[in-house]
């Protein structure tokens, strides 16, 4: 196990809910907002955490999509591929992205897909390796569907 950096919040204790109403139910009784802490084309994973005395606690839910809706969600998805400068070497960074619109131009979705991938890789990971959307030079827009690696 790693350790824990000085000032580094502790891992919570994860409780995982059966259902949807089950981690509303939670929420509610913990008084902590649900925010979505993971997705997919085929699910969404909702999560609320609370402090309890000395420990974080949190409570989540995978919610499978309906198949149909999964599969308009995987026609949407692309596999993004960026890479950056970083000192003497080049920094790689792959993500899925799910564009917002089904009947978006090709063309457009895979620009949308882009700038959503140097977003996404910016809010992650600048602080570990100085990716910036602005740095980071798209080399990789395949539809999931059509991509093998």
């Amino acid at each position: 196990m790693p350790r824990q950096r000085e000032g580094e919040p502790a891992p919570p204790s994860t409780r995982i809910a059966r259902d949807f109403g089950e981690l509303q139910a939670w929420a509610r009784a913990m008084d902590v907002p649900l925010t979505v802490v993971d997705e997919d084309w085929q699910s969404v994973t909702y999560e609320a955490v609370t402090l309890v005395p000395g420990e974080r606690v949190c409570c989540r839910f995978r919610d499978m999509l309906p198949r149909e809706t999964a599969l308009r969600r995987l026609a949407r998805t692309y596999v993004v591929g960026m890479s950056h400068q970083v000192g003497d070497g080049e920094c790689y960074h792959a993500r899925q992205i799910i564009t917002p619109c089904l009947r978006s131009h090709g063309s457009i979705a895979r620009e949308q897909a882009a700038v959503l991938a140097a977003a996404l890789v910016e809010t992650e990971r600048r602080a570990v390796c100085g990716a910036t959307a602005a740095t980071l030079r798209t080399h990789l827009v395949e539809r999931a569907v059509d991509w093998r690696p």
